[in-house]
C-alpha cells in the first residue's frame, strides 16, 4: 500500500494558507488519487504525477480550486489536467520506486530464509535492535 504524506509544516505553508482550505484539500486528495491509480500495479510508475481535468470537476468548485493551486505555485497546468509543480520528496514517482525495491528486496530475502528464521531487514537499525 502506499501513502500521500502529508508534512506538519503544510499548515503554515504560505502557498497552501493563500490557496484555502478547500484548494489544499484538493491538492491532498489528488495525491491519495495518484497513489491509488498506481497500487498493485507492476508497469512502471509515470515520471512524474497527473491529475486529470475530469477528476477535478467531480469536486465542487474544482476548476476554480484547481486554478488556485496554480496561482500559489503548488500545481501546473497540463494537456487534460494537471500536474503538481510543488511535491514533496516522500510523494515523488521515484520516491515510491525506492520503497518498492525495497519491498522487494526484503520480501526477497524472508523466502530465502527457512520457515521462522527471518528477523527482518539488515538496514542501519540492526545494530540497535542486537542491542535490544
Amino acid at each position: 500500500m502506499s501513502f500521500w504524506f502529508v508534512g506538519d509544516e503544510e499548515a503554515d505553508d504560505p502557498r497552501f494558507l493563500e490557496a484555502g482550505m478547500a484548494a489544499s484539500w484538493l491538492y491532498t486528495a489528488a495525491g491519495s488519487w495518484c497513489m491509488r491509480e498506481v497500487r498493485g500495479r507492476r508497469n512502471p510508475l509515470p515520471a512524474e504525477w497527473f491529475i486529470p481535468t475530469r477528476w477535478v470537476r467531480t469536486w465542487p468548485n474544482g476548476a476554480r480550486l484547481a486554478g488556485r493551486l496554480v496561482r500559489v505555485g503548488l500545481w501546473e497546468r497540463v494537456a487534460d489536467g494537471y500536474c503538481f509543480a510543488w511535491i514533496r520528496d516522500q510523494n515523488k514517482p521515484d520516491a515510491l520506486r525506492q520503497q518498492r525495491k525495497h519491498e522487494r528486496e526484503k520480501k526477497r530475502a524472508q523466502r530465502a530464509c527457512p520457515q521462522g528464521t527471518y528477523r527482518g531487514d539488515n538496514g542501519p537499525n540492526q545494530e540497535l535492535k542486537k542491542v535490544l
